[in-house]
């Protein structure tokens, strides 16, 4: 049969034999060109119901299986209690994500009309992607130093790595007395490499206390581990093998970036 207006094509034919089912409720919010090909499929198997929950398995096989639901461990497993607002943790998600999103959206709206700032969606999104991430909290402990012993706390990042680098090294006593503390700028050069030379600068810079035993904390783990494997470039070993002719003892311990919060700053000082 030809279409209405009487010239037969492939896709009038194709109209007359396909078959037609209802329109998925909220299936146009899916497939959309902002959202991944592969989160709009899996959740267009939730909108579909087809995905392999314990109660759609002993459905389709006949089989008994002890089902309940690994994130709550009360329920029985079922698609609507996984994904619905019923789930505790489901309800607390969709929250946080909703007061983040809101949050976010005025934070750039203020930035638009007391800064006079351009304002670009995919830095919107990345905060928001940024401040939803969900981070397991770790207990840190600080031990004092040994008299005889100071404590540098060494940092250093570039932007665009290699970009424009800096860092920053705080001192402190056995007593966590605060005994000097500076930021120093490095040109353009790698994150790797700003790591380097700030503990290389900070070592330096201590020798004025006279003090022959040092520990270094920083939140490079790869850092630390060339530092106690003496796997230096060789551009900076000579500084290195240099500078450590001042001291009996220099130690090396990883620690959280959270806790490198004063170095951190005073790092950044010469980026912004």
């Amino acid at each position: 049969m030809p279409d209405l207006k009487g010239v037969f094509s492939v896709s009038s034919a194709k109209e007359l034999v396909r078959n037609k089912f209802p329109k998925v409720e909220r299936a146009s919010l899916i497939w959309r060109k902002e959202i991944h090909p592969v989160l709009a499929a899996q959740n267009w198997k939730f909108l579909r119901g087809i995905c392999a929950t314990h109660d759609l398995i002993k459905e389709r096989f006949k089989i008994p299986i002890a089902s309940r639901c690994c994130l709550c461990g009360i329920e029985e497993e079922t698609l609507d209690h996984a994904t619905s607002g019923r789930s505790q943790m489901v309800w607390e998600l969709w929250l946080l994500a909703n007061l983040v999103f809101k949050s976010e959206l005025w934070a750039l709206r203020n930035k638009g009309v007391f800064e006079q700032k351009k304002l670009y969606w995919n830095v919107f999104l990345k905060s928001v992607l940024k401040r939803v991430k969900w981070q397991q909290p770790k207990e840190y402990f600080w031990h004092p130093r040994e008299s005889n012993e100071i404590l540098l706390y060494c940092d250093g990042s570039a932007r665009g790595n290699p970009g424009r680098a800096g860092a920053g090294v705080v001192a402190r006593d056995a007593s966590c007395n605060v005994i000097g503390a500076m930021s120093i700028g490095l040109g353009i050069t790698t994150n790797y490499l700003a790591e380097l030379y700030g503990i290389i600068i900070g070592l330096e810079w201590a020798t004025r206390w006279g003090v022959r035993r040092i520990c270094i904390r920083s939140d490079s783990s790869s850092m630390v581990e060339a530092l106690n494997n003496s796997c230096l470039p060789w551009f900076a070993r000579r500084r290195w093998l240099e500078v450590c002719r001042h001291y009996n003892s220099i130690r090396f311990i990883h620690t959280y970036r959270e806790a490198n919060f004063a170095e951190d700053v005073m790092e950044k000082r010469l980026l912004s």
